[in-house]
Order: C-alpha cells, then sequence, then structure tokens
C-alpha cells in the first residue's frame, strides 16, 4: 500500500456551521477533543490550525506534547487574521498602514511560536484582500503592499516557510490572487526562496481550472510547497469528500503528482456539515487511495504514450480499464 503523509484541520473536526444554521448540526468539541479524534483516524499523521483559534498562547505547549502522544506531528500554522473585523477591507493589503503594520506583525508572532513548536510551514489566506464593487480598491497599490507584506513575513524567519494560498471569492465577492497564474506571478516577482504556493483543490476548481494542468504549473517554478484536498460541483467551494464529484480530474492530478516528484503533504482541507468529520477524513483517505488503485490497473508508459499522440480513442479504452475492465 502507498504510504500518504496524509494531514487534517482542527478546525472541521467539532460542529461546523452554515450561515442558516451557525451553531452547525452536531454538538462542538473543544480544541484538545478534536485533536484525540484526529489522532484515532489512521493514516493520520499531521495536524493543520489556526492561531488564536485552535491554537494559542496558553495552549500551545500542551498541544504539542498531546500531539507527540499520538504519534502527531503539527505540519501547518495559520495565523487567523481573516476573522478579526478590523480586517474587513484587508490583512496585508489594508489601505491602513497601522493595520496593515499590525497583520504583519501578528504573523511574524505566529513564526516564533511556530519556531518553538518546530512547525517548517505557515499559511497565508489573503481572505478579506479583496472587493465587493467597482471603484473599491487601488489594484497596484493593493498588490503592492500585499507582496511587501508577504516580503517582510518571509524574511523575519528564512528557514520557516510560508504558503500562500489563493481563492477567487468567498469572504469578499473578489479576492486577490484568486488563481494560479496571479499567484505564481507575484510569488517569483517576490522572489524569496522560503515563499511558495498551497494549491486547494476546491479553490482550483471553483475557476474551472484543470488540477493536474494547475499543479504542474506551480512545480514548473517549484513554487508548490503544500497541498489541500477536497471537492465541489466548480460553483461553491463546498470542502467536499475527496474525489467525490471531480473524480477523473482528481485521477489525473495524482498520476501527475508521481510524475513530478511531489513528496509532501495531502492536507485534507474539508468541511463536513452533516457527516461526522472521522468519517469524511477516512472516506476521503480512502478515495485517493482508490485513486492511486486505478492508476495502478493501467501501464504509465501507456498513458505517456498517449501524451505524443493525443489519441482520445486510447486514453477512453485506459479508463476503462483504469474502472475495472478489459480496456478494449
Amino acid at each position: 500500500m502507498r504510504e500518504l503523509k496524509i494531514s487534517v484541520g482542527l478546525w472541521y473536526m467539532g460542529a461546523t456551521g452554515d450561515r442558516f444554521v451557525k451553531a452547525g448540526y452536531r454538538p462542538d468539541r473543544t480544541v484538545e477533543e478534536r485533536l484525540e479524534a484526529a489522532g484515532k483516524i489512521p493514516a493520520v499523521g499531521g495536524l493543520e490550525m489556526h492561531y488564536p483559534t485552535e491554537l494559542n498562547d496558553a495552549n500551545f505547549k500542551h498541544m504539542k506534547k498531546r500531539a507527540a502522544d499520538l504519534n502527531l506531528r503539527f505540519v501547518m500554522i495559520t495565523p487567523h487574521l481573516w476573522i478579526d473585523p478590523v480586517y474587513k477591507f484587508g490583512q496585508f493589503s489594508n489601505p491602513d498602514k497601522a493595520l496593515r503594520r499590525r497583520a504583519i506583525d501578528f504573523a511574524k508572532k505566529v513564526s516564533d511560536i511556530c519556531g518553538e513548536l518546530d512547525v517548517s510551514q505557515m499559511c497565508y489566506w489573503p481572505a478579506q484582500d479583496g472587493y465587493d464593487y467597482p471603484f473599491q480598491v487601488d489594484f497596484p497599490r493593493r498588490w503592492d503592499t500585499l507582496a511587501e507584506g508577504l516580503a517582510e513575513w518571509a524574511d523575519h524567519n528564512p528557514r520557516q516557510r510560508i504558503v500562500v494560498e489563493y481563492k477567487a471569492y468567498d469572504p469578499r465577492a473578489h479576492i486577490l490572487l484568486p488563481n494560479v497564474g496571479q499567484t505564481v506571478t507575484l510569488l517569483n516577482e517576490i522572489n524569496r526562496p522560503n515563499l511558495g504556493i498551497n494549491i486547494e483543490t476546491g479553490h482550483a476548481l471553483i475557476m474551472n481550472e484543470n488540477l493536474a494542468e494547475t499543479f504542474a504549473f506551480a512545480m514548473r517554478y517549484k513554487k508548490l510547497f503544500h497541498t489541500h484536498w477536497n471537492d465541489n460541483s466548480k460553483m461553491y467551494d463546498d470542502d467536499a469528500m475527496v474525489g467525490m464529484v471531480n473524480l477523473w480530474e482528481t485521477v489525473e492530478l495524482l498520476f501527475w503528482l508521481d510524475e513530478l516528484g511531489y513528496d509532501g503533504w495531502f492536507g485534507l482541507d474539508l468541511f463536513p456539515f452533516r457527516e461526522m468529520p472521522e468519517d469524511a477524513v477516512a472516506q476521503s483517505i480512502a478515495n485517493i487511495r482508490m485513486c492511486y488503485e486505478m492508476l495502478d490497473r493501467v501501464d504509465r508508459n501507456e498513458l505517456r504514450g498517449c501524451f505524443q499522440s493525443s489519441d482520445a480513442i486510447r486514453i477512453a479504452s485506459l479508463m476503462r480499464k483504469m474502472l475495472g475492465e478489459s480496456g478494449k
């Protein structure tokens, strides 16, 4: 069985509410109960958290010890900037210089805590860095301040990696850095070796990006530092279980991650409103393994040969073979 490095986010291991049922559809759990639940899921080896919601000054040392007891490691910590209403008009790109400084200093503080926890990776999601109406933002200035903030944070501790996670919309109607092209372009401009990208499959899908192409593009520029996995209908960021909707795109993505030598974590970024989170995680892992089993039913060289011939008829037969048919 192929070994996968699987990490889960503690934010969805409790109750997950929507805008109609804000308290969620099941009883909530304490942070430690969420950690305990994650530790019982087979194949899960890593944790992802936000600071200061799941991880904070009061609990981080205890959480580190308890995670070690459960054979879990901290994979990524994200400054939870976007939930603070003071950043309603932006985080690193906020037009208010004092708020930009506050956001950057907060991110640096998280870096220092990550150093104590031996966490080598943090994430920046520009959730509030965006706009809702025409004429609401100065685009060149916003890109400038966002780039300046990311560069300063990356320079704070060059040994720690920072990933930027792009998304097109939600919570803003338009979020800066909505796609892989704009994100990689800005990262190349900033040009810090410890600054890369975290591609969330759902965020790529709502932009109608082809997953394999998107991830391969980021790897072309050596910027793919981390991955987040889920699925959706390409209309909204549903954070559904992996492979439940866009199965073939998931299979092709896994093929190309193998081809290009990705050896990082598979972070499950789910939001199971009505399902138990442990079950959603377990099924997502099972689906990823199933996709690999599908790939293993065909000779990889046959697939590579299709790249030269562009023979869609042959591709169709190979896809049926992946499903367990004869492939004729």
